[in-house]
């Protein structure tokens, strides 16, 4: 679990600190992102379900830019 509460003096506001602290939210969310993926992928159903959802948002994009037009 990602804690951003520290005390460390790097976390003082500084450039460096700012850019440590994204750096650890940017791989906390990587790493996330991949476990959810392994998990949806590793699961039938819900890859399947998933997908539909994917494909529904993609035509649904579609179809407000088709009828925006």
């Amino acid at each position: 679990m990602l804690v951003l509460a520290s005390t460390t003096p790097s976390s003082s506001g500084s450039m460096s600190g700012i850019l440590e602290t994204a750096t650890t939210v940017l791989t906390w969310f990587i790493t996330s992102m991949g476990t959810l993926l392994k998990f949806i992928i590793d699961n039938p159903v819900i890859l399947v379900l998933f997908m539909i959802f994917m494909v529904g948002a993609a035509i649904g994009m579609l179809m407000r830019i088709w009828k925006s037009v």
